[in-house]
């Protein structure tokens, strides 16, 4: 399947998202919250990167709960976008299902700059709209998470070699997408869904 532009990668997977009924409430216009982002969040127990980082970042779409939550479990470090891009929160020692919301991320969470954070980070977890086997992310169309990264990356904030991990649905992976990329796009290194890591690195 080809398409036009990412907008139109936008408006497939929403349509087919939504005509499933695969989404927890509607996901047009949102990184979709698709039944089984549990499961693929999970799957961060199964990835060498998971267990070697000390600080996780994460983007503060409602289809990575569960992966915040697990980041707390295991004691990790947590640094969250504030929803917009508002600004950072350091989340380190908080009851894991209590301030993996949202509400819970703001109430718990310590708002930091990211030079001052003190450890970098190992880990980049986010969600996505689309997701190609080569890594190639499409996200809202918002711009947020790649300027997120950019704003760690350029503060010194980012470990060198970083893994950035995308939670997707397989019915939002593709072959191909590489012809819709710009520069500004960060792809993905890992891919966790439901049912299999993808791992683009090797």
């Amino acid at each position: 399947m080809r398409f036009r532009n990412k907008r139109d990668v936008r408006n497939h997977i929403w349509r087919v998202m939504e005509e499933r009924n695969m989404t927890k409430f509607p996901s047009r216009g949102r990184i979709p919250n698709f039944r089984g982002s549990e499961r693929a969040c999970e799957r961060l127990r199964e990835i060498e990167a998971f267990w070697k980082a000390e600080m996780v970042f994460s983007a503060p779409d409602s289809v990575l709960r569960k992966g915040r939550e697990i980041c707390l479990e295991e004691g990790k470090s947590l640094l969250v976008a504030k929803p917009h891009m508002k600004g950072f929160l350091l989340l380190r020692d908080a009851d894991p299902q209590k301030a993996s919301t949202i509400t819970g991320m703001l109430r718990y969470g310590a708002e930091v700059r990211p030079p001052s954070i003190g450890k970098k980070v190992n880990m980049f977890l986010q969600g996505c709209v689309a997701v190609d086997l080569k890594g190639n992310r499409i996200g809202k169309g918002t711009g947020y998470g790649d300027r997120e990264y950019t704003i760690l990356e350029k503060a010194g904030a980012m470990a060198e070699n970083c893994p950035v991990v995308v939670i997707a649905h397989d019915i939002q992976i593709f072959d191909d997408l590489e012809y819709l990329m710009d520069d500004r796009d960060v792809p993905a290194d890992i891919i966790l869904t439901p049912t299999r890591v993808i791992d683009v690195r090797r």
